[in-house]
């Protein structure tokens, strides 16, 4: 179980960084206009930032979830 919630947990977090790193690209291209490759449009900025946020909520609950322990008081 424990494996499982380790994979989860970094897997949470890739999905965080892979969102920060497609929404950095996104406004960087929006600002500077590189290239006008579909999936560097603005438009795709909602699905990354859905991303990043869905990234850190998984890491957040899959670390600071309460043990077997702490619920029997």
């Amino acid at each position: 179980m424990e494996l499982f919630l380790k994979l989860i947990r970094y897997a949470g977090l890739l999905i965080f960084a892979i969102g920060v790193l497609l929404s950095t690209v996104t406004l960087i291209n929006f600002i500077f206009g590189l290239t006008d490759a579909l999936w560097f449009q603005i438009y795709f900025i909602r699905l990354y930032l859905f991303l990043v946020i869905s990234g850190i909520l998984l890491y957040i609950l899959i670390t600071f979830r309460r043990k077997d322990n702490e619920k029997k008081e």
